[in-house]
């Protein structure tokens, strides 16, 4: 008798879908191996490889790299330093309200620098959804956005369009995020390979 073959988990679907986001960034790269938990390994020319992980770990939660035997993991805290916020799971009767903190945009290229900005993102619940709008950047380049939001597993999953004054015609725009401690921690990817980091927390109402 043939056996089934075991269901894709939800943190393997993530990194399905980070990767076919992420990809663009490094065409020689392929995924290889992607673990239960959501550890993952991609292989390709090094510095196309490097892109792809990076974006992938933004989009996604984030994913410790290997580290050699006996070295603490890359991030620990200093000994006796109090631990760092964990990752705890989303309900939707969280968003609704006001959330401040900041907007990076990392660089797409060599030569290019990390863009970041204050971030102001509203919730609110309409017709039985709920509703984002995002607005960010620079008085001289604002950044505008908005769409619809869901919890899934305790995350939040963000749908929507950006438009910026640089870009004529608007951006589709796809995010994930985690609560860590008080802070909202999404990460997104523009239909045109912009990575989204932002990093926020809710305004006293």
């Amino acid at each position: 008798m043939v056996g089934c073959a075991p269901k894709m988990t939800s943190r393997q679907a993530l990194v399905e879908e980070a990767f076919a986001v992420c990809r663009a960034q490094g065409p020689s790269t392929k995924l290889e191996r992607v673990e239960r938990d959501g550890r993952f390994t991609v292989v390709g020319r090094e510095n196309e490889a490097q892109r792809v992980h990076d974006c992938m770990v933004r989009y996604g939660e984030p994913t410790r790299r290997p580290v050699p035997a006996g070295a603490p993991p890359a991030g620990a805290p200093p000994a006796g330093a109090p631990p760092a916020p964990k990752a705890e799971l989303l309900v939707a009767s969280r968003l609704p309200g006001t959330w401040r903190g900041t907007l990076k945009l990392p660089p797409r290229a060599s030569g290019e620098v990390e863009v970041a900005s204050p971030a102001l993102l509203r919730f609110a619940v309409a017709a039985g959804s709920i509703r984002w709008s995002l607005a960010s950047g620079t008085s001289a380049v604002p950044l505008v956005a908005d769409g619809t939001a869901i919890v899934v597993d305790g995350e939040l999953r963000m749908t929507g369009t950006v438009r910026m004054e640089s870009v004529r015609s608007n951006v589709g725009v796809r995010y994930a995020g985690t609560m860590i401690g008080d802070r909202l921690e999404v990460t997104g990817v523009t239909t045109d390979k912009q990575v989204h980091v932002l990093s926020i927390r809710r305004a006293a109402e």
